[in-house]
């Protein structure tokens, strides 16, 4: 994305307003809590123009579109910045009375589209489109000229009631129509974006809003972007808005009182663009073996690489040295661990083929099975673990058992028996990033959508779909909102519209056609491991790394992760790989490895008792 240089704004040039007399109808006085200079009015204005006599109702407009939760406090008082047009800034838009020429130069009282100061053209930025092909294939309302929709979900499945909001709070009116689908952003080169926001959230953008989806915050999980706040601060650089009466905190005004707006002039140089903020690509490896790097120091505090082993339990590594928690030092009962996973409160979960354990760093922990939970667990072989991030619930897969949950009190299953589950046969589960219920399941029945809370169910199968095979394996969702599927011998699926397939293997550049885990990295890109090696799907081509052309521990590639340097960690049938971006370290028993029979690998933050 491009950023315009814009200002400053000239502190002695003065021009007329473009008005006669302004007289004070009415007015709201907001004063936000705790903060000093957000107090401001919202009037209703009656103003001379020329001969005829208007109200400038912006105490009106304000309450019809959403009042608080859609604009959020007024930032300014009206004031003019351009001849004939009264302007009020608030932390979410911007709202503008002025002529419109092409409804006959009548006066309209109307938002500003706040966005497209930022990528849809106006004021000399970027157009960065509309991202025509996404398709979101949800109910919805289609809107505007780029009929784009309007949904309760996302192109991914994810619940995010933007539909609901939309219509609650002002609609076309107060948000202008859609210029993408709700998707995963992630600021890659290509898709409208905000280079300083952060990525990982669910956004949609309309020609004055951004919306996203805040999932940790149930009680209002849409929350707007504070466009009004991002356009002062680049119409004023610098905070040179500080300097105007207009952003000073105001004293209420009096009903009949004259009222004289505060005049501005810009002096505007010549727009300048910079490059914005994007992922830098990693480095293709080199035709021979990178040798092995020092290891790394910690990422964070307490982060740790966690390694569920077929042998040998689960490894910890802080960066310089292992750690080896087994069957006699910890509370595993079994030293084979299919799975492994860090929740947010910083405990390690390891599925084995007798039981689910919960512990801490030290070891200590519980051992979850058949017996000891009344058989609230589907069955004591876990094969697969996702969630605890954005809530405390734990899903996991059993082979032939389906899939079961932990809330941290109760426990309950899903199969083919008691669900709209194709087959019981699950190979893993995977929780949507950014929700607490929004879930994808590898069977060998096909893939399924699941949405928890609402109960619905999406099947992705053959026979009724274009997904290359009913045994899938490995299941992901894309930075743009696409669905990644993985299968045992058929390569990958890719569906960003039901009716629109990709389908990759060996001949796209995948080292296998056979699919252990998907993984989309924190800069979009997207990692796959296979039986030959891993491969990587980078602006919009396949590569791969193995044993010969990247110094791999093995092609044999079981699970992968990412650290929060954005390390990618592969876990392999001999030891554990780690890629910073440009070369590939391997972890083997040589290097301190306790086991080099690594079946799985997750990174987080571990607490030590």
């Amino acid at each position: 994305m491009l950023a315009l240089a814009l200002g400053p704004a000239a502190l002695t040039a003065q021009v007329t307003s473009g008005f006669g007399p302004i007289t004070v109808l009415d007015s709201t006085f907001l004063s936000a809590p705790g903060n000093t200079e957000l107090q401001h009015n919202i009037p209703r204005l009656s103003v001379t123009v020329g001969a005829e006599t208007l109200t400038a109702d912006f105490q009106e407009f304000f309450d019809r579109t959403g009042g608080l939760q859609r604009w959020g406090f007024p930032t300014s008082e009206v004031h003019v910045e351009e001849p004939g047009t009264l302007t009020q800034y608030f932390q979410r838009g911007v709202v503008d009375f002025h002529r419109r020429p092409d409804l006959g130069d009548i006066y309209v009282l109307e938002r500003r589209l706040t966005w497209d100061y930022f990528g849809g053209g106006q004021g000399g930025s970027p157009d960065l489109g509309v991202e025509p092909g996404t398709v979101n294939n949800n109910t919805g309302e289609q809107l505007g000229p780029w009929n784009h929709k309007v949904s309760n979900f996302s192109v991914g499945g994810v619940h995010t009631g933007f539909l609901d909001f939309f219509n609650a709070f002002g609609g076309v009116q107060a948000f202008g129509f859609p210029k993408t689908e709700a998707r995963l952003d992630t600021n890659a080169a290509g898709t409208v974006h905000i280079a300083a926001a952060t990525t990982g959230f669910v956004r949609q953008y309309f020609q004055a809003a951004v919306m996203e989806h805040h999932p940790q915050d149930p009680q209002a999980p849409v929350k707007l972007r504070l466009l009004g706040d991002d356009l002062r601060n680049q119409k004023y650089p610098a905070n040179a808005w500080q300097a105007f009466d207009a952003f000073s905190a105001a004293v209420p005004l009096a009903t009949g009182q004259a009222y004289t707006p505060s005049i501005i002039e810009f002096t505007t140089p010549a727009a300048t663009a910079t490059p914005g903020a994007s992922p830098t690509p990693a480095a293709t490896p080199g035709a021979s073996p990178a040798p092995t790097a020092s290891p790394a120091p910690p990422r964070a505090a307490g982060e740790l690489v966690v390694v569920g082993t077929s042998d040998g339990g689960v490894l910890l590594y802080d960066g310089a040295s292992w750690q080896q928690l087994d069957r006699d030092g910890s509370a595993l009962g079994a030293n084979r661990v299919q799975s492994v996973l860090v929740d947010r409160n910083g405990r390690i979960w390891a599925g084995t083929d007798t039981g689910l354990v919960r512990m801490n760093r030290n070891g200590d922990g519980v051992i979850f099975d058949r017996s000891t939970t009344s058989n609230g667990i589907g069955a004591n072989n876990v094969t697969s673990l996702a969630g605890g991030q954005v809530s405390d619930v734990i899903w996991m897969a059993h082979p032939r058992q389906g899939v079961s949950w932990f809330d941290g009190g109760s426990w309950d299953r899903l199969r083919s028996d008691n669900s709209e589950l194709p087959t019981s046969d699950v190979n893993r589960v995977h929780v949507i990033p950014g929700t607490a219920d929004g879930l994808l399941f590898a069977t060998d029945g096909g893939a399924v959508l699941y949405h928890a809370a609402h109960e619905n169910w999406y099947i992705y199968n053959v026979e009724g779909s274009g997904i290359a095979s009913n045994n899938v394996t490995a299941v992901a969702v894309g930075a743009d909102g696409g669905l990644w599927f993985g299968t045992a011998n058929a390569g990958l699926s890719r569906t960003l519209n039901p009716l629109q397939w990709q389908h990759y293997g060996v001949n796209h550049g995948l080292g296998s056609g056979n699919i252990r885990d998907i993984l989309v990295a924190s800069d979009g890109t997207v990692w796959i491991a296979t039986s030959g090696g891993v491969s990587r799907f980078q602006n919009g081509a396949f590569s791969t790394e193995n044993v010969v052309n990247a110094g791999l521990p093995s092609n044999s590639v079981r699970g992968l992760a990412e650290d929060s340097l954005g390390n990618i960690w592969i876990a392999t049938d001999d030891g554990v790989g780690r890629f910073d971006g440009s070369t590939w370290t391997a972890f083997t028993t040589a290097d301190g490895l306790p086991t080099d029979n690594a079946t799985s690998i997750a990174v987080g933050v571990v607490v030590s008792s």
